[in-house]
């Protein structure tokens, strides 16, 4: 009966050593982890003297995100404008607690960011985005078509109706010369 106790007691010690030696190596208290292999760090790092390292070009946010147990999915690890982004690139926190590297507000194209749009949405579903400008549908105007273009008609069209003037102010007047006689010819022969 110890025997079986015992048996099961050294089973569950090491089933919880192999889940923790493969989970991302042995951590020991909060924050102090060591690693024997690479696979034992998080994605885009590697094992280095027992340390997991993000490798060049990654970057971990911590305490956001760490190396060893959520690995180096960042662009950069210094907000704002750094030198671990190209261009005229920033980085900012994603909503993921890793840094990116993003055009400044309005711009769009990395890592240049000259472009004004990289979505319709950016041209106000008022016309295309293409090639990082926007096209503007029929009726739309300006660098994001943000722009109803005027309602106005052209000149020609304005100077028909002054044209058409006369025509006018005599189909109103018309009834009214019929009307007039027809009212003193009432109101004489009432009396």
């Amino acid at each position: 009966m110890l025997s079986n106790h015992l048996f099961m007691l050294l089973l569950s010690i090491c089933i919880l050593s192999f889940i923790c030696k493969t989970a991302h190596g042995h951590c020991e208290g909060k924050g102090v982890c060591e690693c024997d292999q690479s696979s034992d760090c998080g994605e885009n790092t590697n094992c280095i003297e027992q340390q997991c390292v993000c490798q060049p070009g990654f970057y971990d946010f911590p305490p956001l995100t760490e190396a060893v147990s959520d690995g180096c999915l960042g662009q950069c690890d210094q907000l704002g404008v750094t030198n671990q982004c190209e261009g005229i690139t920033e980085c900012t926190l994603s909503p993921q607690g890793f840094g990116v590297c993003t055009c400044p507000a309005d711009t769009f194209g990395p890592p240049q960011c000259l472009d004004d749009c990289e979505s319709n949405l950016q041209c106000n579903f008022r016309g295309n985005c293409e090639k990082g400008k926007c096209v503007c549908f029929s009726g739309f105007q300006g660098k994001n078509c943000e722009l109803q273009e005027s309602l106005t008609t052209p000149e020609s069209v304005t100077k028909k109706p002054l044209k058409n003037l006369p025509l006018l102010v005599g189909a109103l007047t018309l009834p009214l010369l019929l009307l007039v006689p027809a009212g003193l010819v009432s109101a004489i022969t009432s009396g």
